[in-house]
């Protein structure tokens, strides 16, 4: 068994893969590094000792250094943290310089390389949104990336004096007071950008194209979107166990 692990701005998330599957899914929230020991102490150290561990990291170094000493101490390991190359499992990576791909992306396209044969558009929706598409023969043809539904909701509450720091409120199209404003205006603001990504994207590469979406807001945006998705949230997971070597 592997230990394959998704480490984002805001959560981490893990499962052990193995025999071509996922299974003892986990997740948390965590706070940049500061209390991870703690996390893992709690999350993992009931978990069986893995044959190695495999990262992708956007989490940043600190992140990543604090995670190494645990899994040194506890058993005896040094993660693989992935770094994205020019050509691998398939996919050509479209970067200038292939590492700056985040590596969660890389291995997003690489799990959508192994399940789709044709085109895919691909949709993270995390602290920041990404996009990136797949061409039917592999070549990453290049993404964006915009600020998350809820870092645009935190660069209003941060860059404004009207707008309160308030949880979630309710989502309509058109809201009566700020709080739902904001609730509302952002996703749509979110949803709005990936419908018209995929709809050029489709112009180009034709209407076989799949559009698939992973990531923690994933399913508050999917209701709002016009296209069909394919909702994956194992996405990352599934390419780090292909990059480890456990991907059917």
């Amino acid at each position: 068994m592997k230990l394959v692990v998704d480490a984002g701005n805001s959560r981490i998330r893990w499962a052990e893969a193995g025999s071509g599957d996922l299974r003892g899914h986990g997740g948390e929230a965590h706070d940049g590094g500061a209390r991870l020991s703690e996390l893992l102490d709690r999350a993992w150290s009931p978990l069986p000792r893995p044959e190695a561990v495999v990262v992708a990291n956007v989490a940043g170094a600190d992140f990543g250094r604090r995670l190494a000493g645990w899994t040194a101490d506890r058993w005896g390991l040094e993660p693989e943290f992935v770094v994205p190359g020019h050509n691998a499992f398939g996919v050509v990576n479209a970067y200038r310089t292939p590492e700056r791909l985040g590596a969660d992306r890389w291995a997003a396209l690489i799990a959508a390389r192994r399940r789709f044969p044709g085109a895919a558009c691909i949709v993270d929706c995390g602290t920041a949104l990404t996009v990136d598409v797949l061409a039917a023969s592999g070549e990453h043809l290049g993404g964006i990336i915009v600020p998350g539904v809820r870092l645009m909701r935190r660069a209003l509450v941060d860059g404004t004096q009207g707008i309160p720091d308030e949880p979630d409120g309710e989502v309509s199209l058109l809201a009566r007071d700020t709080r739902d404003a904001v609730t509302g205006g952002t996703l749509y603001a979110a949803v709005a950008l990936i419908d018209r990504v995929v709809a050029d994207v489709a112009d180009e590469l034709g209407p076989e194209l799949v559009p698939v979406i992973t990531g923690g807001d994933a399913p508050r945006v999917l209701p709002l979107l016009r296209n069909r998705f394919r909702h994956l949230p194992d996405l990352v997971l599934e390419g780090l166990a292909v990059i480890g070597g456990e991907g059917s």
